[in-house]
């Protein structure tokens, strides 16, 4: 079902490769390969485990799968998945997507100690974001524009919350506080907030324009995206949540892709250079943090970064 793993791991500034092929950075438990994986396509850390979604071929060869923080096994919640995508934990509970090339997708959940997924939604096209505040799942769908659905945690039939018409779909979904904020893809791309009670609806925070998104995070003063370009147009864009212009802290990159913000610290992957970067956000430093990967995409981070490569779940030491 997974693909092979030599576990190689890169070093991040100022590592060494110890016994055992593990990291370690200055003393603070280190970093190594923690898990076999199939092209991850999402990556989150809750409750001491890592969880993530093996989209492997696209097919029915998926799976969802969860490892220890600090290593162990590797348990697969669910297989024979078409093409799982995006992934939100919590309530005991993992939330998660698929988004088949051809034909449409769904949403599930599954309790985290595994069983049969439930699905909460058979039909869904674009659904490549999905986020929970601890009450309530939301995810995203393009329907004539992008659309945000949401159901109980505790379980119920969705309802459609926000919707924004035009040119314009859905490339990633994130939260903070009682505000959701989406990234996009199309002619008229922009990021686009609305509120979790369904107050209002979508709105933009900038004038539209032709790009791609391909992720989106939010500080309490700012919404951070990348720009999936090929150099030099690929960029990293911070948006106010307040009043004020956006800005540019980024650029000259190569199709960035997924954000992970440790308060000023902005990490981001790079699946065609096989790096990881970080943007040193009080200066708009960018630098390069890890290299010699194998295309990694998912990202997230906690007491580590954890990142999902083509073939493996690696936990590197952070800043």
């Amino acid at each position: 079902m997974l693909g092979d793993f030599d576990g190689t791991v890169p070093v991040p500034p100022g590592g060494t490769i110890g016994d055992g092929g593990a990291i370690f950075d200055g003393g603070d438990g280190g970093s190594t390969a923690l898990a076999i994986a199939s092209n991850p396509k999402a990556v989150v850390v809750f409750g001491g485990n890592v969880y993530y979604t093996n989209y492997a071929s696209g097919g029915t060869d998926g799976s969802l799968s969860t490892v220890p923080t600090g290593g162990g096994t590797e348990t697969d919640l669910a297989t024979g998945l078409s093409a799982p995508w995006a992934l939100s934990v919590g309530g005991g509970f993992a939330f998660f997507t698929t988004a088949p090339t051809a034909g449409t997708g769904a949403v599930y959940s599954i309790p985290t100690t595994g069983g049969s997924p439930t699905p909460l939604q058979s039909t869904a096209t674009g659904a490549l974001g999905i986020v929970n505040d601890g009450t309530n799942v939301y995810w995203t769908l393009a329907t004539s524009g992008v659309n945000i659905e949401m159901v109980a945690m505790s379980g119920g039939t969705p309802k459609d919350l926000l919707d924004f018409g035009g040119d314009i779909t859905p490339t990633a979904l994130t939260i903070s506080g009682t505000s959701l904020f989406v990234g996009t893809t199309g002619t008229q791309a922009a990021v686009l907030t609305g509120l979790t009670s369904g107050s209002g609806n979508l709105s933009e925070l900038d004038t539209p324009t032709s790009v791609t998104m391909g992720d989106v995070v939010a500080s309490s003063t700012n919404v951070y995206v990348t720009i999936d370009d090929i150099a030099p147009n690929g960029q990293i864009i911070s948006y106010p949540r307040g009043t004020g212009s956006p800005q540019t802290i980024a650029t000259s990159l190569n199709h960035p892709q997924r954000l992970a913000l440790d308060g000023t610290n902005l990490y981001f992957t790079d699946p065609t250079g096989g790096n990881v970067w970080v943007v040193d956000l009080t200066s708009n430093t960018t630098s390069l943090y890890v290299s010699g990967l194998n295309a990694p995409l998912p990202i997230a981070v906690s007491d580590a970064l954890y990142v999902g490569d083509a073939d493996a779940i690696v936990r590197i030491a952070k800043l």
